[in-house]
């Protein structure tokens, strides 16, 4: 029997199960787990976004010396904190200032009253110089947003400015002493903080207020991110449609926040990973190769990688719609007496879908595109691929118009040009444009702020998602044949993260070039190796640092703790008992005795009895008659593996890391380099 959501909930909180058991370790949840620098995560409906900080909080959670503090407010209780934010006056600069400063108070005693019920870490904390904030802050079980209104209320003076009440706001609350009780209580004690905000559009209102209420909110991560450096890591997951309103209203936006801003991004590959993740929890199926796993139960015209691609077609290349899109076809398919889906059953639910991400469109902008409905209605009866002049004649047809209602004919007035219109549909994914390099329609999903000219002679197309509920003449036709007509566009997606990512990535490997083999530039490499290796291994080593012990007689250069959680660092950890992962670092080619020796007297007890030498050599083969001999001595005697990587091994894992489909090839390779050392280098027979 299937069950309605067989495979998971669209709600993340209602889909822990399945998050917990099938979850898919996209770039974008890799990204996050390699750097702190964009604590602004923006994503459009339906872009897992909870999902996300759900998985993440889970990650840091397994960290030692890491508390996790989760925020999700409720509808009714950011609704309430309307009426006390109202009194910073009726000027969004006004409000967003004066929200900040409460938002950034609120999570500094949220840490604060974490570490006072600490049994440990509660002796750090100078409670005499804050009692009274924490005695008024309020009990853990309460909200986050009750506790500041109330808060607010008891400090705010009756009649009094709301510029006053502004200026002397970071007084009032001792800002400036809370975050020094705060990092004095934190350095003590040796522990990090991670927060993360989630659900912040619940009881969202597109309003001055409202836009203000979640701006101020996100200057407070950025500030928090700015003063008290990484012992305290804020993140806060915003939709599209508020994060847009935001950068219309703050003037500060491009400078403050901007930079600060990680978008999601989904792509077939990373969907089908995902898809193919939860058939295997969903019909408890040992298959490992994913085509095999989709073919097991996506049938007939389904099968293989078009046959996603048909359905994926339907969607806006989010996680929720091929989610929603499978579940009712597999539904349907149990209706029939099958456990397998096939093509009717995706074009049936189809039409309802696309009636539903149509208005969930409509919704998701009705504050910053006002009069997206009835530019999108233009389109309907339309045929699928639109030319430039056609297009601009049935936008022209609603800008001609002087009929709706105030907010949509403003918007109207202010658009004014029917190639902006087109800018705009296209920012949102509601019409692509052809790319004649690779022969493609190109959709952004992203959300981003449209950057394409709409040339006269540019080619457009609906997004086949809305093609149904538009009832474009394209949609009389079957998917399949949709498919063959359209086979020379492979719709494609934008992204905005991808390309900062690369970049990031780039700028590092550019940095190794310039560094000089030997002494002179020993320091500079130690520093490389540092930043690469908590890149390539983020979310397997947490704690990565140099020169952990910089006081003792064994100077370790490179030390990270090993979580356990890829294979290869499973049998790091149950083979060769190392919590403690030591990476040596030499900015030269050729190693001797020595260097060998060295890492030998490091390992021992969390230690265990593996370690690795990172080297200037362009190979990871060991040389014979010297390092082999050295290695197979320590090994044969010692039982320890000290295993050499070149920086060129480190290099080539860094550029592999912009494309998300070999997010495992480090792991396997080690395995392989270790299984060398093991069954080569260190048998009898080679000599």
């Amino acid at each position: 029997m299937i069950k309605g959501n067989i495979l998971g909930d669209v709600r993340a909180e209602q889909d822990t199960k399945m998050l917990d058991s099938a979850f898919w370790e996209s770039s974008d949840y890799k990204a996050l787990l390699e750097s702190y620098d964009r604590p602004i995560v923006v994503g459009r409906r339906g872009t897992g976004k909870s999902a996300l900080a759900h998985k993440l909080a889970n990650h840091w959670s397994n960290k030692p010396k890491t508390v996790v503090i989760k925020i999700a407010p409720e509808e009714e209780q950011i609704i309430g904190l309307r009426d006390i934010f109202e009194l910073f006056g009726e000027k969004y600069l006004h409000i967003k200032a004066g929200t900040k400063m409460a938002w950034r108070y609120a999570i500094y005693m949220e840490v604060i009253s974490d570490i006072a019920s600490h049994y440990k870490y509660q002796k750090n904390l100078d409670v005499a110089s804050i009692k009274d904030h924490l005695s008024s802050w309020g009990a853990k079980r309460k909200g986050i947003t009750s506790k500041v209104r109330i808060k607010l209320r008891s400090i705010f003076v009756e009649n009094q400015s709301p510029q006053s009440r502004i200026a002397d706001l970071s007084d009032a609350l001792e800002l400036d002493l809370i975050e020094e009780v705060l990092c004095e209580a934190l350095e003590k004690s040796n522990v990090s903080y991670v927060i993360f905000a989630d659900k912040l559009d619940e009881g969202y209102s597109p309003d001055n207020l409202g836009v203000a209420i979640v701006d101020g909110f996100v200057q407070a991560v950025i500030d928090i991110k700015t003063k008290i450096n990484e012992r305290v890591i804020a993140f806060a997951f915003v939709r599209d449609n508020i994060y847009r309103a935001i950068s219309k209203l703050d003037p500060d936006f491009t400078r403050n926040i901007e930079g600060q801003t990680h978008r999601l991004h989904w792509d077939e590959y990373n969907l089908f990973n995902m898809v193919c993740n939860r058939f295997r929890v969903a019909f408890d199926c040992g298959i490992e190769n994913n085509i095999r796993v989709w073919n097991k139960y996506a049938v007939r015209d389904l099968k293989g990688n078009e046959g996603f691609r048909t359905a994926l077609k339907l969607t806006l290349y989010r996680p929720r719609d091929i989610l929603v899109l499978l579940n009712e076809a597999f539904l349907r398919a149990n209706s029939h007496n099958r456990q397998e889906i096939i093509l009717d059953d995706i074009e049936v639910t189809a039409k309802s879908i696309s009636i539903n991400r149509l208005s969930d469109l409509h919704k998701e902008y009705e504050y910053i595109f006002p009069s997206l409905e009835e530019f999108t209605s233009a389109f309907y009866g339309s045929t699928s691929e639109v030319s430039v002049s056609s297009a601009i004649g049935k936008v022209n047809l609603i800008l001609g118009k002087d009929e709706f209602e105030k907010e949509k004919q403003q918007d109207i007035f202010i658009i004014g040009n029917p190639k902006e219109v087109l800018q705009r549909l296209y920012s949102i994914g509601f019409l692509g444009i052809y790319n004649d390099q690779s022969a493609s329609f190109v959709f952004c999903h992203d959300g981003k702020d449209p950057d394409r000219d709409f040339e006269d002679s540019a080619r457009l197309l609906i997004h086949p998602c809305y093609w149904l509920a538009l009832s474009t003449t394209q949609s009389e036709l079957k998917l399949d044949e949709a498919e063959d007509i359209h086979d020379e566009y492979d719709i494609e997606v934008t992204s905005v993260s991808k390309e900062q990512r690369n970049q990031k990535i780039g700028a590092l490997l550019s940095e190794l070039e310039a560094i000089s083999e030997g002494k002179n530039g020993a320091y500079d490499f130690e520093g490389w190796c540092l930043k690469a290796i908590k890149i390539i291994f983020a979310g397997v080593l947490c704690n990565v640092e140099a020169n952990p012990n910089k006081n003792g007689l064994q100077q370790r250069d490179i030390v990270g703790t090993n979580l356990g959680e890829t294979k290869f660092w499973e049998r790091v950890l149950q083979d060769y008992k190392t919590r403690q992962v030591v990476f040596e670092v030499k900015n030269y080619r050729d190693l001797s005795a020595s260097e060998y020796r060295q890492v030998n007297s490091y390992l021992c007890n969390d230690y265990g009895s593996i370690a690795f030498i990172i080297t200037r050599d362009h190979s990871n083969n060991l040389t014979k008659d010297r390092e082999l001999n050295w290695a197979k001595e320590l090994y044969c005697n010692h039982n320890k593996l000290v295993v050499k990587l070149s920086c060129k091994f480190i290099e080539k894992h860094l550029r592999k890391i912009r494309s998300p489909q070999k997010h495992d090839a480090l792991d396997k390779e080690l395995n392989s380099l270790v299984d060398t050392y093991i069954r080569r280098y260190f048998s009898a027979k080679y000599k």
